[in-house]
């Protein structure tokens, strides 16, 4: 503001509307009044010193008595005079003691009017009856406007009024009291009692007016400043989200392999029996970080869409079979209708949707039928979820899409969860352009949908996924293992070890080792000193006489380098990682540098787990 006149400034806040005075209310505190007087000043007196000129000029035309010249003279002298005040004003910086101003003006305006009067006494002395009524419309509309310009400051408008209206009145009494004269006298006394009315009710709006905007403007700071504070709570809540998941993916991740490992192991009945109910337990933790995760990325605005055509019956045949123990748990029987439509879509974020439905499902349905289907709907296609089950009330019906949100219901007391998985659907049908439907009726069973789902034509290179379950092809595979984390590196060395493979493990790489002696790399991404397994991959890579498929290993973001992992084909495995997603990768590289030496087009297998870490396509897509 400081490059533009000061006058302009507030002229260009204060005329048009009285809303923005709370504006300067709130800029120049209890000198909001002087601001807006003076904000029009000198354009209200120019206006002002061309109705005197061209009154005195009609007055001089009709009678062209001596005292006009003067009056005409010390008016438009007094106009200058206020509006030098009013650039005065604005001009003054920072200097204290604005109400000099205020009463220089109160004093011009005093002498104004009593010029004005004077003027109206002469003119009925020298003038004409017409040429009086001609100076009483003129002198009216000038105190009107004198109102209108000057009710924020009661004591101008004041004088401005009773200075003139009332030797107004006096002149028409001048030549005589009579019937006409003295009527006309009191209509002119009338007329300033309404003024004056006037320029109060215009003023205590004025000052309501402010003290509204100035309470709207305090209260908005109040929300600015709450929604702040939400921002960054919510900003909070995040980091310790994606922190949290974090921390929890490294033990779940060096659990989760050495319980693949002792799944190889000789052990007895009531061994087994451990290990089974540890393999679950580990299964129920690793839901509730993935779910940390997918909310953590859809909190800090992560998930970016992949669409292409996606294969429905791969899509829920996957989740059918993730869901098959858990649903032999439960005593759930699963109905699935496989499809062969193809939709156009994001394939992880709809397997994330349909297996939080089905999980869902699972959990508090005990004992329950599950439906799991497609159909047609109004032109699209929709995935259904139905069970049999105790129902959801219609009171939280759509509580439940809530965060954190669990209904109570019976048999579910063995139920776990963080009650995120139907927020996380309702959050990537927003993203996806889908709706999510509940119909629902307690003692009867929910129906939960996915709609709008749009077909399209099945893709033209259908996916070919490595060998499931040779672990044999994996014998004799020379593996380089970096991980500065010595309990993951140490679950890792056992697992691929029990798989036939020859490792190599290490928690950092030196620039003189291990160019060609290794036919796969397997990284942690974040490791100790700044470094990280992306760089270390693409260094060995470099001098390296052949090409080594690799991978990466991460507990944390890899949004940075997603793009530039699908194009050096190094696949992205997130935290904790299955096992049977591991061989997956492991067999994919195989077959990718199979596929290269043959110089034929490479499986697909390995690209499909180098995928984003934000969704769980690198837990669903690359598993066998």
């Amino acid at each position: 503001m400081r490059g533009q006149p000061a006058k302009d400034r507030y002229f260009g806040r204060w005329t048009g509307t009285l809303r923005p005075a709370a504006g300067l209310a709130v800029e120049r505190g209890k000198n909001w009044r002087l601001d807006y007087l003076f904000s029009i000043g000198s354009v209200s007196w120019i206006i002002h010193l061309c109705v005197t000129v061209l009154a005195g000029v009609v007055l001089i035309q009709a009678d062209p008595d001596a005292w006009i010249p003067v009056w005409i003279v010390l008016m438009a002298l007094l106009s200058v005079m206020m509006s030098a005040v009013a650039i005065a004003y604005f001009r003054r910086g920072e200097r204290p003691s604005p109400e000099k101003y205020g009463f220089a003006h109160s004093g011009l305006t005093a002498v104004i009017g009593l010029m004005w009067g004077t003027g109206a006494v002469l003119c009925a002395t020298s003038s004409s009856a017409e040429m009086l009524t001609f100076y009483t419309l003129v002198l009216g509309g000038t105190a009107l406007g004198a109102v209108s310009s000057q009710h924020m400051l009661m004591r101008s408008c004041l004088l401005s009024i009773w200075t003139s209206v009332p030797l107004l009145a006096f002149a028409w009494l001048v030549n005589g009291v009579s019937p006409g004269p003295l009527a006309t006298a009191i209509m002119m006394m009338l007329f300033g009692l309404i003024l004056t009315v006037l320029a109060v009710r215009m003023n205590n709006f004025l000052v309501q007016n402010v003290m509204l905007t100035d309470e709207l403007a305090a209260r908005n700071e109040v929300l600015l400043r709450t929604s702040s504070e939400l921002a960054e709570a919510q900003e909070e809540k995040s980091r310790f989200l994606a922190q949290a998941s974090h921390d929890l993916r490294q033990p779940i991740h060096a659990i989760g392999l050495f319980v693949e490992y002792l799944h190889g192991t000789r052990m007895g009945r009531d061994g087994r029996e451990v290990l089974h109910n540890i393999d679950r337990s580990l299964e129920s933790l690793t839901r509730l970080c993935r779910s940390l995760l997918d909310l953590a990325a859809l909190d800090v605005g992560r998930v970016k869409l992949d669409v292409g055509p996606v294969s429905l019956g791969e899509v829920m045949g996957e989740v059918m079979r993730q869901a098959g123990e858990a649903a032999r748990a439960r005593n759930v029987t699963i109905r699935f209708r496989p499809s062969r439509l193809w939709v156009r879509s994001d394939p992880a974020l709809l397997h994330t949707m349909v297996q939080n439905l089905v999980s869902n499902a699972v959990k508090y349905a005990p004992g329950a039928q599950l439906l799991v289907g497609v159909r047609r709907r109004n032109g699209a296609l929709s995935i259904v979820v139905a069970d049999t089950g105790p129902g959801i009330g219609s009171e939280d019906q759509q509580r439940i899409f809530k965060e954190f949100v669990q209904i109570e219901a019976p048999d579910t007391a063995e139920a776990d969860g963080l009650g995120l998985g139907l927020s996380i659907v309702r959050r990537l049908a927003d993203i996806l352009g889908l709706r999510v439907t509940l119909v629902s009726k307690l003692g009867e069973g929910s129906t939960f949908s996915i709609d709008g789902l749009a077909e399209t034509l099945p893709a033209s290179v259908p996916r070919r996924q490595a060998p499931a379950g040779h672990v044999h092809l994996l014998s004799g595979l020379r593996v380089l293992v970096v991980d500065d984390d010595r309990v993951v590196r140490d679950s890792t060395v056992q697992l691929l070890t029990r798989w036939g493979c020859a490792v190599r493990a290490t928690d950092r790489v030196t620039l003189a080792t291990y160019l060609d002696e290794f036919d796969f790399l397997l990284f942690d991404q974040e490791l100790a000193d700044g470094e990280d397994g992306f760089a270390l991959i693409r260094n060995i890579r470099a001098r390296s006489l052949s090409w080594v498929p690799a991978a990466l290993v991460t507990g944390g973001r890899t949004d940075h380098i997603v793009e530039e992992c699908r194009a050096e084909e190094i696949a992205i495995l997130a935290k904790p990682v299955r096992p049977a997603q591991l061989r997956s990768v492991l067999l994919s590289g195989v077959a990718a540098r199979t596929d290269r030496d043959q110089t034929i087009p490479n499986s697909e297998a390995m690209p499909a787990a180098a995928v984003r870490l934000v969704t769980s396509r690198a837990r669903s897509s690359a598993e066998t």
